[in-house]
């Protein structure tokens, strides 16, 4: 049987479709009656809250009956799903649009290439250079200057560059970090390692803190158009993917673990996420307002 937050999400899917009738929401509400699964649910509406004027066109296009929100809510989403319309970085000095990348040349001489969806801001002092990375992916390219180091901050990391160029990704409460030039020196806490050219580096979550030989090439893809994924938890797949078409992502928590290899080009992405439910074992429906619900089988 599914989880849970598997089965929240089929409700909510079933819920906001124009067919949904009385005999519907009773069985939602039998469904409902389940400690457990009412717990998800009240947990869930304050992340499709955040959603707010997608969901008032939802309700526009499906004229939902206030009588399904049996616990509360319209349809709710449950909490262990990544919901991406609320961003950080909201007053950040550099932003991107969904499939806008932008590349920006830095007083000192620096240029950064910012990919889609991200958000970027910038603090030049007199002793140092720092710069943070607020959401999103982005390619840096550092002007030597001794006087003053070069640091990046993405989520709980810091970077320093030793002569060098690099790509950081941000996703949630993971940042990865790879070395296209030279060396940079990683900040995790009081952990500190030199990571080499040629190697990437993965901190936080789940993921590996020991840094990985890994093809240049493939992991800064996104600057050529390609996204590129080798054995890419689904969750972080679709960050990506959603900061460039502009999606709204919910996805339950089983299925943004499945491991994702695949490659996709930017001008064929609207595709990426029917692909992505015809190879892997998850569900994949569409609401209006842009938004992608994702769960398993």
């Amino acid at each position: 049987m599914s989880s849970p937050d598997d089965q929240a999400l089929e409700w909510l899917v079933r819920l906001n479709d124009t067919k949904a009738d009385d005999h519907l929401r009773e069985e939602f509400a039998r469904w409902h009656a389940v400690p457990e699964h009412a717990k998800a649910w009240t947990q869930a509406e304050a992340f499709w809250n955040r959603l707010n004027p997608v969901t008032a066109e939802i309700r526009r296009r499906r004229r939902l009956s206030r009588r399904a929100a049996i616990a509360g809510g319209s349809a709710l989403v449950l909490a262990p799903l990544t919901v991406w319309l609320t961003r950080p970085g909201r007053f950040a000095d550099y932003r991107t649009l969904a499939g806008e990348t932008r590349e920006l040349l830095l007083p000192d001489g620096s240029r950064v290439e910012l990919a889609a969806g991200s958000a970027l801001s910038m603090d030049y002092a007199t002793k140092e250079r720092r710069l943070v990375l607020h959401l999103g992916e982005a390619f840096f390219k550092v002007a030597t200057d001794p006087e003053r180091p070069f640091i990046v901050n993405a989520g709980q990391a810091e970077f320093i560059a030793l002569g060098t160029a690099f790509n950081v990704r941000l996703f949630e409460d993971q940042v990865s970090l790879t070395v296209t030039e030279h060396r940079v020196l990683a900040r995790n806490g009081q952990v500190e390692t030199v990571v080499e050219e040629g190697h990437k580096l993965a901190i936080g979550g789940s993921l590996a803190t020991n840094a990985q030989p890994v093809d240049i090439d493939t992991e800064t893809a996104w600057r050529q158009g390609i996204l590129v994924f080798e054995a890419t938890p689904l969750g972080e797949v679709m960050d990506v993917l959603g900061r460039n078409a502009g999606w709204n992502v919910m996805i339950s928590d089983a299925a943004r673990r499945i491991p994702v290899t695949a490659i996709f080009k930017l001008s064929r992405i609207s595709d990426a996420p029917e692909t992505i439910a015809r190879t892997l074992p998850v569900r994949l429906s569409r609401l209006p307002g842009g938004v992608i619900i994702i769960r398993t089988k």
